[in-house]
């Protein structure tokens, strides 16, 4: 079993699947799709146009989520209860928000300049980080089962925050208190995003 994961070294939803993967073999594919040849190149294998993709044989599987069930069933990994599937859509909201936050920042939109669509985004990803804070008051970075796709999902959002300086978390002290509970977490050294 030897899968191919098409991605960036930047994004949160592929790392999230690189943690999952770690100790797995796989290779990792690096694609640039702010280049034309990396965007026509993913644009060719995922229609929707995003990362990380998945090759497995000759099936290609796209989004973190869709990958992640499909590696559950494949390897017989324990499925998600309807609460952690809830907690999952809430980080992948939080994260979905961010990187569109972050996306109109770099083409130069003003944040702060009441746009409606902004502001409710920027209220979306503020709610989701306390609605967390019970939940990262729980997990306990010396029980190895609670480094799991949750936690993945987390650190790699939380991280992401930090290195594109997209959202502070001086108003959220128990989620980097989380960051720094899990820096040393099985695969984190080796998926760093190094600017």
């Amino acid at each position: 079993m030897n899968y191919t994961l098409i991605g960036s070294l930047t994004s949160p939803y592929v790392r999230k699947i690189r943690l999952l993967l770690h100790g797995t073999p796989y290779e990792l594919k690096v694609v640039n799709y702010l280049e034309e040849a990396g965007n026509e190149y993913l644009q060719s294998i995922n229609p929707v146009n995003k990362l990380p993709v998945l090759i497995d044989g000759d099936k290609t599987i796209i989004d973190s989520r869709v990958i992640f069930n499909y590696l559950t069933k494949k390897n017989k990994w324990p499925e998600l209860s309807i609460d952690e599937e809830n907690i999952l859509s809430t980080i992948d909201g939080a994260m979905d928000a961010s990187i569109n936050l972050f996306m109109l920042r770099r083409g130069g939109l003003d944040l702060n300049c009441g746009n409606g669509y902004v502001e409710r985004n920027l209220a979306r990803v503020s709610h989701i980080l306390k609605h967390l804070t019970p939940w990262v008051k729980e997990i306990d970075e010396k029980n190895p089962a609670h480094w799991n796709f949750l936690t993945m999902s987390l650190y790699s959002y939380l991280f992401w925050l930090g290195f594109r300086e997209a959202n502070s978390l001086d108003a959220h002290p128990e989620l980097t208190k989380f960051l720094e509970r899990f820096k040393n977490a099985l695969g984190v050294a080796e998926t760093t995003i190094i600017a």
